[in-house]
């Protein structure tokens, strides 16, 4: 009895001792989403969703909300996942689990868990406004968590291949795209072909409008043992790519020590024989070379092309389907849509890329080596600021005819409108680097104003106009003036309110830069 009893009680103290790793394993991992604020990203988006969901009629809430549901809640934690893992990897803190008693599979379940957790807990008050009663919530539910889980598997297994967040949001889109693409156009109607479901998330499209169409018991164990599937393989990879990257001699490691880029210590050796002014030639060129190398330049030059001929292929087929359904026709809102997909979203996504660089530059202590260059910290923002603001004018040059939502031969008049648009962009990237502590925070933060500037578009097309005057303090507000009601007046506004917060923007990026620099980052 004395042997049995002994490996029963270890067994039982073994069995404590993981279950006090993961109770303190959670807390660890709310304090580090709280701190980094994602929990408060989420609550907000929640929030944001919930009320919009039930400011609309409920037959437009019932047809938006299970692409609110698939492309943004069950979505959330995307690109935090693989950020926090970067931002862990960078601290060291990653290569300290192989010291550690709790164990990198027992980590990552308590990640996936609180993220999932929140997507989940975000999904309730937005499926109640969506279909205005608790009728097939559990089915719901139960999608959003297998789509969470499954995309969050899927970037951790992805980004430990990958030593910068910008590499790894260049190859994002290849593996999330169809994961989001099948189950939308599933959604819309546009694809019903049974090969779709091949991909995984296809089938959770009928868990996300049960309350309206109860998918049958066969389809429901069908769509979860295919993704749990899913799931187990994507858990394995990142497991087995962890193991590889921390325990085998010889492979990649965690840098002890920050390292420079190569187009860095180049633009630093770029003064000498062209003075202040060489800088602009030869920062360009280096910079300009590293981004083609790692793919982004492509990605930000093809990203608005390949949505505005979406939007052109497309829309035809939604205008019909919503029509057959719900017996609305979209013609008078394609200036609404033309706002919102094109005008204001391009420059969003420039903004975007802009910020991830300059926050990238700040991890590579690209600060330290402007003291010794031509290139200041105001030149180096504002050269920042001008490629982001040239690269949106060009997309939304392209985009907004391309898209087939503008009226025909209407370009022309659009340019003030654009012009200002493109003017978004740098207000974007300085926003987030003002005040982002690193890319988490900075990943945080543009979620945050992407679902501002989302919802300015039809915030200011459906609310009575003095109820949109408070919403002209935002910059871009002004370019929704100046696109569906073009005047000097809107344009100089708008001109006035950009140029504004440009400048106290770019006051407190500067300052704030420099006290990091100061400290040695």
């Amino acid at each position: 009895m004395t042997a049995p009893t002994g490996v029963a009680r270890t067994a039982r103290l073994a069995g404590a001792g993981r279950v006090a790793r993961l109770v303190g394993a959670a807390r660890l991992e709310l304090r580090v989403e709280l701190r980094h604020g994602i929990v408060l990203v989420a609550l907000v988006m929640t929030a944001g969703w919930t009320v919009a969901l039930l400011a609309m009629p409920a037959w437009l809430a019932r047809a938006v909300g299970p692409y609110v549901l698939m492309a943004d809640t069950a979505a959330f934690g995307a690109f935090f996942v693989a950020a926090l893992f970067l931002y862990e990897r960078g601290e060291g803190a990653l290569a300290a689990l192989v010291a550690s008693p709790l164990r990198f599979g027992e980590h990552l379940g308590v990640r996936l868990t609180t993220l999932t957790l929140l997507a989940v807990g975000s999904a309730v008050p937005v499926a109640l406004a969506a279909y205005r009663g608790v009728g097939g919530l559990g089915l719901v539910l139960l999608g959003v968590c297998l789509v969470s889980l499954l995309i969050l598997a899927l970037n951790i297994s992805v980004v430990t291949a990958h030593r910068t967040l910008m590499d790894f949001l260049v190859v994002a889109p290849v593996f999330l795209a169809p994961l989001m693409v099948a189950p939308l156009a599933r959604l819309a109607g546009l694809a019903t072909h049974p090969l779709l479901h091949l991909v995984p998330t296809t089938g959770a499209a009928d868990l996300l409008r049960a309350p309206v169409a109860p998918p049958s018991p066969g389809r429901i164990a069908a769509t979860a043992g295919y993704l749990l599937l899913w799931i187990a393989g994507a858990v394995w990879l990142a497991r087995r790519r962890f193991r590889r990257e921390f325990f085998r001699p010889g492979e990649r490691r965690v840098a002890a020590a920050a390292r420079l880029r190569p187009g860095v210590a180049a633009a630093a050796r770029a003064r000498p024989w062209g003075g202040s002014r060489h800088w602009l030639v030869a920062y360009p060129k280096i910079d300009l070379h590293a981004v083609a190398r790692s793919g982004m330049l492509i990605a930000i030059l093809v990203g608005p092309v390949l949505l505005a001929a979406a939007l052109r292929l497309g829309y035809p087929s939604l205008a019909g389907q919503v029509a057959a359904r719900f017996g609305v026709e979209l013609a008078p809102y394609r200036p609404l849509l033309l706002a919102a997909l094109v005008v204001l979203h391009v420059p969003l996504l420039c903004g975007m890329v802009g910020a991830m660089l300059v926050l990238d530059d700040v991890d590579d202590r690209m600060l330290l080596v402007l003291r010794v260059s031509p290139v200041t910290l105001p030149r180096y923002l504002a050269y920042r600021s001008a490629v982001v603001a040239g690269i949106a004018a060009v997309s939304l040059l392209v985009a907004a005819p391309l898209s087939g939502l503008a009226p025909v031969g209407a370009l022309p008049s659009m340019l003030p409108a654009l012009g200002l648009a493109a003017a978004q962009a740098p207000l974007i990237m300085l926003a987030t680097v003002a005040y982002a502590g690193d890319k988490v925070e900075g990943l945080a933060l543009l979620k945050l104003l992407g679902g501002l500037v989302t919802g300015l578009a039809p915030a200011m097309w459906w609310l009575p106009t003095p109820a949109t005057w408070p919403l002209r303090l935002l910059p871009p507000a002004w370019v929704l003036d100046t696109l569906w009601r073009p005047s000097v007046l809107a344009l100089a506004g708008g001109a006035l309110a950009t140029g504004a917060a440009t400048a106290l923007l770019a006051s407190r990026t500067v300052s704030r830069l420099s006290e990091g620099r100061r400290q040695g980052y």
